[in-house]
């Protein structure tokens, strides 16, 4: 099908699938709160968005869910009758954020000057990933881009705290920035990016236009990447990896975090081509694609998920930008 057609009839299934189960849960609520919903949402742990199709320049479709549930094959069934067949139905497994275990097994070496895809971390957690270097206008100054749950224990950090390179669980003990801005990450309502920014040390030496293994890059401007698009990343734990765009727009991710299940909304999806495209610790990546435009931020996933090629979620770039009132440098 068209892309067109696709989105609406993601917003037909969310009308006529999922809405009724959305309709039940608000007239069950004493106190609904509803300043977060946009549109209908699927029930928990269903996933909706837009995906490949069977042949060049088609679309689909695409359903993921983490885990069986009661009646999720009459739901499935519902759906595939309403696409006319032309849905890609994935179990995905659970979705959790990419930051590092606390296991020394994997150490990352300081990297200086920083360069996008080493270790970092807030100066208590573990290690994840950094994403981008991009101008803070507010400021005029460089910053540090990477997940909230990287950056700020995804909302319950301090501004002002510092942030290490490599991360804790990498050896890294002396700040190398601090902690200015983030997106607090809610239990309840929807999200769409989880991220944060920290302010480098004057002395830190910085590598903001070249990703090693990549090369250099561009920011791609506002739009929506579409599925079947070729991209790559270079995280803390997995290095350089390639994948495919497998859906957009994802709806109803549910992701396991440290301030427990959080959901996100148009999300970016992405399988690996030949392994999983990320792993823990790749948390805060940036997400490139074929053309090098800088498109998107990995903050989760499965990667033992669709045969060992993994699940990756993204947060679409541009939104980020926006939110923080970032500029390329």
């Amino acid at each position: 099908m068209l892309y067109q057609s696709a989105r609406d009839l993601k917003l037909q299934v969310a009308l006529e699938v999922f809405a009724p189960h959305l309709n039940d849960l608000i007239a069950r609520s004493t106190l609904p709160s509803l300043d977060h919903l946009q549109l209908p949402v699927p029930p928990p742990r269903i996933g909706i968005g837009i995906g490949i199709g069977d042949r060049p320049g088609e679309f689909s479709l695409a359903i993921r869910f983490t885990e069986r549930f009661p009646d999720l094959d009459v739901l499935l069934q519902r759906i595939i009758a309403l696409a006319n067949n032309e849905v890609d139905i994935v179990a995905t497994g659970a979705i959790r954020a990419f930051v590092a275990p606390a296991d020394v097994a994997a150490l990352r070496s300081a990297c200086r000057p920083l360069v996008i895809g080493c270790s970092v971390a807030h100066v208590t957690s573990t290690a994840g990933t950094l994403g981008l270097m991009a101008q803070h206008t507010k400021t005029n100054r460089t910053v540090l881009v990477s997940n909230s749950h990287v950056f700020a224990h995804a909302g319950t950090a301090n501004i002002g705290d510092g942030i290490t390179q490599p991360g804790r669980v990498d050896g890294g003990t002396v700040p190398v920035g601090s902690l200015i801005d983030f997106v607090a990450l809610k239990p309840s309502g929807s999200n769409l990016i989880d991220a944060a920014i920290g302010l480098p040390d004057a002395a830190i030496e910085l590598q903001p236009d070249e990703i090693p293994s990549i090369g250099k890059f561009t920011i791609a401007a506002a739009g929506v990447p579409q599925p079947n698009l070729g991209v790559s990343k270079l995280g803390r734990t997995s290095g350089l990896t390639r994948g495919t765009i497998t859906a957009v727009e994802v709806d109803n991710i549910v992701m396991d975090s440290e301030v427990g299940n959080v959901t996100f909304d148009d999300q970016i999806e992405i399988k690996g081509a030949d392994r999983a495209f990320s792993q823990l610790g790749d948390s805060g990546s940036l997400v490139v694609s074929d053309q090098n435009q800088a498109i998107g931020m990995v903050f989760c996933g499965n990667e033992f998920a669709n045969a060992g090629l993994g699940v990756t979620y993204a947060n679409p770039l541009p939104r980020i930008m926006d939110a923080f009132n970032l500029k390329p440098l």
